[in-house]
Formats: structure tokens, C-alpha cells, sequence
């Protein structure tokens, strides 16, 4: 069952990890270009995955908050100003950490492979404090997770394509 569950979200996260991979492929590419077409052409690819990861973030964030409680969704996702004043069960903590364990591949240009992991570690470190609430600590453990999903497919060597002129 375990099993399962876990082929079951590789599945849901691989269009974005798949742009990802291809994105640290191609600017491991760009980084050794020898000419300026050819490194024009490595940052079109670059903006058309990062797009396309975009995209696919977005598919499988509004997948993912169909599970969600209305009162979480509405306090969580549509920031309605409602505030969560009751407990929340382990399902709805679980519900809530997966919602928020996509890779956020927005941050593949400005994040090392190292870089996400240690911001993961952060994250883990500020759910095990005692002033986190319950839905927070979901949260931040569903970032950390997201996190290291994009650090496992990049790489923890991988480095962004540096800042040229007219790249962004």
C-alpha cells in the first residue's frame, strides 16, 4: 500500500521533474556553449521548460486542493481572511502536506541543487518548533518535501544558468 502511494505521487510530479531534469541538462549545456547562437538557442529551451514546468505546477496544484476541506481551501488557498480556529485531523494535515510537496520548479533559475536542499532543512527545522501550528507545519514539511523532489532531479551539483544580459 505504501508502495502504491508513492508510485502514485512520482507519477503526479513527474511532468514537472521532467522539465526540470531537462532544464539542468540544457544549462549544464549553456554553460559550455561556444557561441552566441548557440547560447541563444539554450535560453529559448530554457524558457520554453521552465514555461512548460510552470504549466504543469499549476495543472497539478489545482489537482491537489480538490482534496482539501472547504474551510481549509478557503482559508489556505483563496485567502478569504478566514482563519482555521479547530484542530485538524492527520488526514487533513496529510492532505494539506501534499498539496503544498509540488517541486517548485520557480525557483530552478535562482536555487542551486544545494541551495533547495538546505532551504528544505530550513523548513524542517521551522515546523519543529513549538509556536508552528498544526497547518503550518504541514505546509512548511510539504515545501521541504517539494524541495528536495527538485534537488533529487537536478542534482545537488547542479548551478543556475548564470544572469546574462537580456536573460530573465
Amino acid at each position: 500500500m505504501i508502495k502504491r502511494a508513492a508510485e502514485r505521487e512520482v507519477r503526479h510530479d513527474y511532468y514537472v521533474l521532467l522539465c526540470a531534469c531537462r532544464y539542468a541538462a540544457t544549462a549544464k549545456r549553456l554553460a559550455s556553449a561556444a557561441s552566441d547562437d548557440e547560447r541563444q538557442q539554450h535560453r529559448q529551451v530554457l524558457r520554453y521548460l521552465l514555461g512548460s514546468g510552470l504549466i504543469e505546477v499549476q495543472r497539478e496544484h489545482e489537482r491537489r486542493i480538490r482534496r482539501f476541506p472547504d474551510d481549509l481551501r478557503r482559508a489556505l488557498v483563496e485567502k478569504d481572511g478566514s482563519v482555521i480556529s479547530r484542530a485538524i485531523s492527520l488526514r487533513e494535515a496529510a492532505v494539506i502536506q501534499e498539496g503544498s510537496s509540488i517541486p517548485p520548479i520557480a525557483s530552478i533559475d535562482e536555487l542551486s541543487g544545494r541551495d533547495m536542499d538546505v532551504l528544505a532543512d530550513i523548513f524542517e527545522g521551522w515546523a519543529q518548533s513549538d509556536l508552528t501550528d498544526c497547518v503550518n507545519v504541514a505546509r512548511l514539511l510539504g515545501w521541504a518535501e517539494g524541495l528536495r523532489k527538485l534537488a533529487l532531479a537536478v542534482g545537488i551539483d547542479y548551478m543556475p544558468p548564470a544572469k546574462a544580459a537580456g536573460w530573465g
